[in-house]
């Protein structure tokens, strides 16, 4: 029994086997030079199955070694937006003290079947760590589950492709897709609401910081000094228009008469990509912007932390039925009356923003 349970941590986890092409063609001709060897007694046909037997179980010893002692770690980026290609990075690590890994082969998967990218590794020495990363585009926002990875090898012969699943769950965030969205219609919509304040873009402004570049960034506001030297894109961010509210006001609710032969949630889908997009662009002017939905209300804020929360929740709205009532029926709390709001409207082929003042009624 001591002997079983330790060949059944050798073996942990479970391996899969698959012949490939040439495979399947060895394996036939070796049981035809074995057939023909024992049918006629020729001590040359016994040789050459011997020999193809022998490297059979080569192919298999080797294969299993490269196998053993490997961690694989998945590294994802921290934003990921809808039908916008991102990497994710892949990590083998080779545990062994002597033994290299040769032609491994790392696939992501999804309810425990593979996806279409993956990630090879020619050689990954002994001790030593390699990374690689895989392009994938998401086609809806909302929470998206990986269920492990696979890591595969047909080394040395290409025989047979050995593999073994390991548990590695995670949940991926996707946020809206990002719409164009043009900053004179924003900045006119909110002028008529107060012509006090200026919601143009200012470049000449008193340098405030460096952050890091996010989409929708207007490309002339990259420090490339910086960015050269961190390997990451950075733009300048100015104080000559900061301090200003706006409330993003997103209609949520379900439209009662969708184009036949249409997604009925494809309305509401682009109102959530323009609300997102909108609200990245107010940020980066320095507004202070807030959010409103159906039942919820995220109180105006900032900077990265504000966009990151959002884009969060916006990656997670659902649409309301027809009989709720939508966002253009929250009240506001009263210290935001006053305050500049864009309604985010549904339409028939694409969404519109409304500018508007936040009052203390409800609207009819």
């Amino acid at each position: 029994m001591l002997t079983l349970a330790r060949l059944k941590r050798w073996f942990r986890p479970h391996r899969r086997f698959r012949l490939t092409r040439e495979g399947k063609w060895f394996i036939g001709t070796t049981l035809v030079l074995g057939f023909a060897a024992v049918n006629g007694g020729i001590n040359l046909l016994f040789l050459i199955f011997g020999m193809l037997l022998c490297l059979l179980l080569a192919n298999g010893v080797l294969s299993e070694a490269c196998l053993r002692r490997l961690v694989v770690t998945r590294r994802l980026p921290a934003a990921i937006h809808a039908g916008a290609p991102f990497l994710v990075g892949i990590a083998v690590r080779n545990a062994k003290k002597r033994v290299p890994a040769f032609s491994l082969e790392v696939e992501d998967m999804v309810a425990r079947k593979p996806v279409d990218r993956r990630c090879f590794y020619l050689k990954v020495p002994a001790g030593r760590e390699q990374e690689t990363a895989y392009r994938r585009t998401l086609p809806r926002r909302g929470v998206h589950r990986l269920s492990g990875l696979r890591v595969s090898t047909r080394f040395p012969f290409g025989l047979l492709r050995r593999s073994i699943d390991l548990d590695a769950p995670a949940e991926l965030l996707v946020y809206p897709a990002l719409l164009p969205v043009s900053e004179l219609v924003l900045s006119s919509g909110l002028a008529e609401l107060n012509d006090r304040q200026s919601t143009a873009r200012t470049r000449h402004g008193e340098f405030e910081s460096l952050r890091e570049f996010r989409p929708g960034d207007d490309p002339r506001d990259i420090h490339w000094r910086t960015s050269a030297r961190r390997g990451r894109r950075f733009v300048r961010q100015f104080e000559g228009n900061t301090g200003r509210t706006v409330v993003l006001a997103l209609d949520d609710a379900q439209t009662k008469d969708p184009l036949p032969g249409r997604d009925p949630s494809a309305p509401f889908e682009a109102a959530v990509s323009l609300t997102a997009s909108a609200a990245l662009v107010l940020l980066r002017q320095g507004f202070q912007v807030g959010l409103v939905t159906s039942g919820a209300l995220l109180t105006p804020g900032a900077g990265n932390i504000q966009a990151s929360r959002i884009l969060r929740h916006l990656a997670l709205v659902q649409m309301q039925p027809i009989a709720e009532t939508g966002a253009g029926n929250t009240v506001l709390p009263a210290a935001l009356r006053g305050v500049a709001v864009l309604h985010v409207r549904q339409g028939p082929q694409v969404p519109r923003l409304e500018a508007a003042r936040a009052t203390s009624k409800r609207p009819s």
